[in-house]
Parts: structure tokens; sequence; C-alpha cells
């Protein structure tokens, strides 16, 4: 049994170590436990191209929900009530409808 715990280590370190090669930081045998290497940084966005994207985030209004993690709303036409009570009742009349408003799994059922 050690031997196999042993030889997943193993498995793993060596996986992982070149993913942590091309990483910034770096395990590392000391007090803090790593070290950092920007030179192995990948090149991101530049200035301009960073600063014209919250630009036009802030034009379109999705800058409120970027700036605070929230979700962005779907753009494109809401359903009104009544689609929204149709679509409940045509999910209602499916086989799976008991399982699904549980959160079971539900088996795939072909459409009707």
């Amino acid at each position: 049994m050690a031997v196999r715990t042993v030889l997943t280590a193993l498995s793993f370190v060596a996986l992982a170590a070149p993913a942590m090669a091309s990483s910034v930081i770096h395990p590392a045998p000391t007090e803090l436990g790593y070290t950092t290497h920007p030179e192995h940084a990948e090149p991101g966005k530049s200035r301009e191209q960073v600063l014209s994207e919250m630009d036009q985030s802030k034009k379109d209004g999705t800058w409120q929900y970027h700036r605070f993690g929230a979700p962005v709303p779907a753009k494109g036409k809401a359903m009104t009530r009544e689609e929204v009570l149709a679509d409940l009742e045509r999910s209602q009349k499916h086989p799976s409808w008991a399982a699904r408003r549980v959160g079971a799994p539900v088996p795939a059922v072909p459409a009707p």
C-alpha cells in the first residue's frame, strides 16, 4: 500500500512539474513556501486594449456588473408573464418533471 502511495505522489509531481515551470509562482523549500519568476509570465493585453474594453463596458452599462463581480444579464427579448406560465405548464407535463423539481438526476427521455 505504501508503494502505491509513493508512486501516486511521484506521478503527480511528474505531471505537475511542467505546469509549474510555466507559471510565475514556483514552490520552494523556504519559509515563504514559494518563489516568484516574473519572466515566466505570458504576455497579456496591452494597456490600451484594457482601457478601450473598460470604456466600452462603461458605455454599454455592463461596467456596474463587472465592478461588483455580478453576472451580466443576458440581452434579448424578455418573456412575458404569460409566456413564462405557458413554459412552466409545458415543463410540468414532461414525464421527468417530478424528478427535475427536486434536483434528482434525470434519465434521458426522448422529446415527444
